[in-house]
């Protein structure tokens, strides 16, 4: 029996570094996934907002254009 008692002993010691191995590789990729979805919207919104930005600068340019056309037209006519 005192055989045993040390055997498992031991076993826990040996299998000690893959046990935490296993809880840390969780505890990283849980943490990592959280974090990843943050930084993550973070990234779109920044993204977003410059697109956004560059697109009403050119809707600005139809706009004034559209408007300047029209004028010169009437003017023409």
């Amino acid at each position: 029996a005192a055989a045993t008692a040390n055997s498992d002993m031991f076993d826990e010691i040996v299998m000690a570094e893959e046990r935490f191995h296993g809880e840390g590789y969780q505890e990283g990729y849980t943490e990592g996934n959280h974090v990843g979805v943050i930084e993550g919207r973070r990234h779109g919104s920044l993204h977003g907002a410059k697109i956004g930005s560059e697109i009403g600068c050119y809707l600005g340019f139809a706009l004034t254009w559209q408007c300047l056309l029209r004028k010169c037209m009437g003017e023409k006519n």
